[in-house]
């Protein structure tokens, strides 16, 4: 397992929370929620970036570190339903896909990156 790189981490996590709150502001709810798939993919490229080792598991531990603000109530998170079990298969369905979008994101930034394949200057 590669070591943690906090700054990555916390770094991705904030520039999530942002994103967030910003197109929670500026968006209607549904178009919100998109923009935090594609918020919590570069974020998680950032982190990735910022770690230079094991990349996807900094950008998975952004996307674990938003769906807990999303726990804590500091960003905005699906409304719930009426039937139990279907808020809970959302909710599950959610945090899944908005880890899996910050895990991407990381995987990403080794594409982006002129360091690992020689060509930095």
């Amino acid at each position: 397992m590669p070591p943690l790189r906090w700054p990555a981490i916390l770094a991705g996590v904030a520039l999530a929370v942002v994103l967030a709150l910003l197109s929670a502001l500026a968006l209607p709810p549904i178009s919100a929620a998109a923009a935090s798939f594609f918020g919590l993919f570069v974020s998680g490229l950032l982190a990735g970036k910022l770690a230079k080792e094991g990349r996807v598991y900094h950008g998975a531990l952004v996307g674990a570190g938003y769906v807990l603000c999303e726990a804590l109530g500091i960003v905005p998170a699906l409304s719930p339903t009426a039937d139990p079990l279907t808020d809970t298969v959302a909710v599950i369905v959610s945090d899944a896909l908005l880890l899996a979008s910050a895990a991407l994101g990381g995987w990403c930034s080794r594409l982006w990156s002129s360091s690992d394949t020689g060509t930095a200057r």
